[in-house]
């Protein structure tokens, strides 16, 4: 594939179909291997969901196989998109930015995984037993399967695009868009940006909200104390 820094406009446009085109070929593989093995995967899922789930139509029940089929073939193809992505973006930028940009490929799988697993460990309960405390009175709570796979869906990949709070963070850094003494000063105006974040991608309740902000506010943190130490190091040399 030509560089991005080479070529038309159209060229780059190409080389950006043929990224996209191998992705969803890889990923529509990843989604057809997990539906062989959907029904262990939704064993899985119904070991830590509601005690009864229920099915409102004749399709509901393949339809759901075929959801969470499309989301672990997300989780396992995120290595794929998130290399190829950064793989297109490397190009563009200088010797050293490109080691930097494959070094955030790495680290963005990673820290999406670590928020699906966040989402999938710590966040699926507590958020099922606040929505089930609603359910007082003559309320009456018949989950559907296709509902409860959906819901899955949206908090694992939501918390799993929250985490990549460090990439963004470095990367304006390193781009000289911001300063690590820039974003200390505006701390409380970013904390306040995070609660709204987490208000606008989380399920409207208090506790999913505030169990999104916390692990957001310590990346940001993780990211900050990062970012000063290679500022030092920077300077240093």
């Amino acid at each position: 594939m030509k560089s991005i820094t080479e070529g038309s406009f159209w060229e780059h446009l190409e080389e950006l179909r043929h990224r996209l085109f191998y992705v969803l070929g890889v990923l529509a593989g990843l989604i057809i291997v997990s539906f062989f093995f959907s029904r262990q995967l939704m064993a899985l899922v119904l070991s830590r969901g509601p005690a009864e789930l229920q099915t409102l139509a004749p399709t509901e029940a393949f339809s759901a196989h075929l959801s969470l089929s499309l989301l672990a073939g997300i989780l396992i193809s995120s290595p794929v998109i998130f290399y190829q992505f950064w793989r297109f973006v490397s190009p563009g930028l200088r010797e050293k930015e490109r080691k930097t940009a494959l070094r955030a490929a790495f680290v963005s799988v990673l820290l999406f995984l670590a928020g699906a697993a966040f989402a999938w460990f710590l966040m699926l309960e507590p958020a099922i037993n606040v929505f089930k405390s609603f359910e007082t009175g003559n309320i009456v709570g018949h989950w559907s399967l296709a509902n409860y796979i959906g819901f899955l869906g949206r908090v694992v990949i939501i918390f799993g695009i929250a985490f990549q709070l460090p990439v963004l963070v470095l990367m304006l850094i390193s781009l000289g868009v911001t300063t690590p003494d820039l974003l200390a000063k505006y701390r409380r105006h970013i904390v306040v940006g995070l609660l709204i974040a987490a208000a606008i991608l989380t399920p409207p309740d208090p506790l999913t909200q505030v169990m999104l902000m916390l692990p957001l506010y310590l990346l940001f943190e993780l990211s900050l104390l990062t970012a000063r130490i290679g500022y030092r190091k920077r300077n240093a040399s």
